[in-house]
C-alpha cells in the first residue's frame, strides 16, 4: 500500500441508464482485483454500459490498467462499453505513454462519459520548419 487510501468503490445509476462506478483511492494490485470483480459483476448482470469515475483515484498501476482493458473488451462483446471519466492528469499521462488513451477517449466528467461526448485530443505537434538553408 502506498499510504494514501485503500480503494473504495460505489455504484450509482445514471439518468441515461448506464452504471457509474465511483473509485476513490488506489488502483494498485489489490484495487485492480476489486475493480475487475465489480466491473465483471456489472457486465454479468447485463449492466454493460459502464462509466468509471476516476476523479478520486490517486494511483493506477499496470494491473488495474490491464483490468480496464479486459473489462472494456468484455463490455463491448456484450454490446456495451466502458468509459473512464475525470481521469486525473497524473493517471492520464500513464495512459498516454502506454497508448491506452487510444482505447479510452477523454471524458472530463461523468455526464460527458454517459452521453459519449469525449474531449477532442489536442492536435499533434508538428515541428515548425527552420529557416531555409542556403546552398553554397
Amino acid at each position: 500500500m502506498r499510504g494514501t487510501a485503500m480503494l473504495a468503490l460505489s455504484v450509482e445509476a445514471h439518468r441515461t441508464g448506464c452504471a457509474v462506478v465511483v473509485a476513490t483511492g488506489e488502483l494498485d494490485l489489490a484495487g485492480a482485483r476489486r475493480v475487475l470483480d465489480k466491473l465483471d459483476r456489472l457486465v454479468t448482470e447485463g449492466r454493460d454500459r459502464i462509466v468509471l469515475d476516476m476523479s478520486g483515484v490517486a494511483f493506477c498501476g499496470a494491473q488495474a490498467m490491464s483490468a480496464l482493458v479486459r473489462t472494456r473488451a468484455r463490455a463491448q462483446r456484450a454490446g456495451g462499453w466502458l468509459r473512464l471519466a475525470a481521469v486525473p492528469p497524473h493517471v492520464r499521462r500513464v495512459f498516454e505513454r502506454t497508448d491506452l488513451d487510444r482505447l479510452f477517449p477523454r471524458y472530463p466528467d461523468v455526464g460527458s462519459a454517459a452521453t459519449g461526448r469525449a474531449v477532442s485530443p489536442p492536435p499533434a505537434r508538428v515541428a515548425e520548419p527552420g529557416p531555409p538553408s542556403q546552398a553554397r
